[in-house]
């Protein structure tokens, strides 16, 4: 096993474990779903749909419905273990690594890709006067063109914006 591998395998083993603390402490049943759906997201690094990880699911799990997948991951969302991302898309994506990040959309593929700590300045809100609302999180989503994307004839220039 590459040390690659073995670092996304030692994150879902991680995800599952935060999983079983936090449904045990919010009295939630640890089912073959959720179990399911979470080594599903935590696998990927593509910030999929709930119809996405369907997909991906759906064969090997009897009797798991497209609306199960979104309320699974409106739960790990609510417990902590997932974050819904926004993109100009409109489709909720989801992103199983919860540690503080941002995130760049292509307009033309949909691609999600991470943009980790240290590669954009801070933005301390907290020393802006927003009339008293209070923050909690906050995450940029830069939206452009991948380089695939862009480097394919017309494509780059029927997508920029003057």
């Amino acid at each position: 096993m590459s040390e690659d591998q073995q670092c996304r395998q030692d994150f879902i083993s991680a995800k599952l474990k935060l999983m079983e603390e936090r449904c045990r402490k919010n009295r939630l049943s640890l089912t073959a779903q959720r179990r399911a759906i979470l080594e599903n997201l935590s696998s990927r690094v593509d910030h999929p749909t709930a119809d996405q990880i369907y997909a991906s699911i759906h064969d090997r799990l009897t009797g798991v419905s497209r609306t199960t997948v979104y309320r699974v991951l409106e739960t790990f969302v609510h417990l902590g273990i997932a974050q819904k991302i926004s993109n100009p898309e409109a489709k909720a994506r989801f992103d199983a690594d919860t540690s503080k990040h941002h995130h760049a959309a292509c307009l033309s593929c949909e691609k999600v890709i991470d943009i980790h700590a240290g590669l954009l300045p801070e933005i301390h809100l907290n020393e802006w006067d927003l009339d008293g609302f209070e923050i909690f999180d906050s995450s940029v989503v830069i939206v452009g063109l991948c380089k695939d994307c862009y480097s394919m004839d017309g494509v780059a220039r029927s997508f920029k914006i003057n």
